[in-house]
């Protein structure tokens, strides 16, 4: 029976793609990897293809960056039908997202896309590393100990994002704060007004030529144009480390 890989790749360093998505990668007979337009490059694509053999196929697709609910739809069913008529003869094909499949995925809407079109398809998950374990890990920041509570998050949308933010923040001892893209001022600004900027580590295309992992210790001087692919983790000092 044919099967369906959906892999997570991890944030960008090939060396954090796990042994098993690494063989189904190199299992699967086509290799589908998303990107935002015709002219842009597939990120999911640039970590694994140097640690796949040449003539790897590849077929890469588009996914615009739009929120017209009924145009996603369109582009999920499509490419799920392509993806259906393309599995041949019981060879596997495999489906490239960056971090993890299932943590805010355009893998998640084509796993539904593909149960309408192809419900007899075998389909198997693949965890990969998120971004926020990467960081955490990158500057041994913890992420929650004993009984804290943790929290991953987008960024809120509308009026009173920030305050709402506030909320979450308050309500939390870990704050892992995703889509930031063009309000990472914003957010910067509203954990420096909390007191927290010290307790906050930044990480942006991680394992990327041009990678940026920051702890807050002495402030943070970045652009607004850094906050693509980026995540916040904000760290509220726990009694354990006040009492060390």
């Amino acid at each position: 029976m044919s099967k369906f890989y959906g892999i997570g790749v991890g944030p960008g360093e090939p060396g954090l793609i796990t042994l098993k998505a690494l063989n189904a990668l190199k299992e699967a007979d086509i290799i589908f990897t998303p990107k935002a337009s015709v002219k842009s490059d597939s990120l999911a694509r640039t970590i694994v293809e140097g640690l796949l053999p040449a003539g790897t196929n590849f077929f890469e697709l588009e996914f615009p960056m739009t929120k017209d609910v009924a145009e996603l739809r369109r582009r999920y069913l499509r490419s799920a039908r392509l993806i259906a008529d393309n599995i041949k003869n019981g060879r596997p094909v495999a489906y490239l997202t960056i971090g993890d499949p299932l943590l805010y995925s355009t893998y998640i809407y084509l796993l539904r896309a593909l149960a309408e079109v192809a419900p007899a398809l075998t389909v198997e998950t693949i965890p990969g590393i998120a971004a926020y374990s990467a960081i955490a890990s990158r500057l041994g920041f913890s992420l929650a100990e004993k009984n804290e509570r943790l929290c991953i998050c987008p960024v809120p949308t509308g009026a009173g994002a920030m305050e709402e933010l506030r909320s979450i923040i308050e309500m939390h001892d870990t704050i892992v704060i995703m889509k930031v893209a063009k309000r990472l001022i914003d957010v910067l600004a509203l954990i420096e007004d909390m007191g927290l900027t010290a307790s906050t580590a930044f990480g942006s295309r991680i394992g990327l030529p041009d990678e940026k992992v920051i702890d807050g210790t002495d402030g943070f001087e970045l652009s607004a144009r850094e906050g693509y692919l980026s995540t916040i983790i904000v760290r509220k000092p726990s009694k354990t480390e006040q009492a060390v």
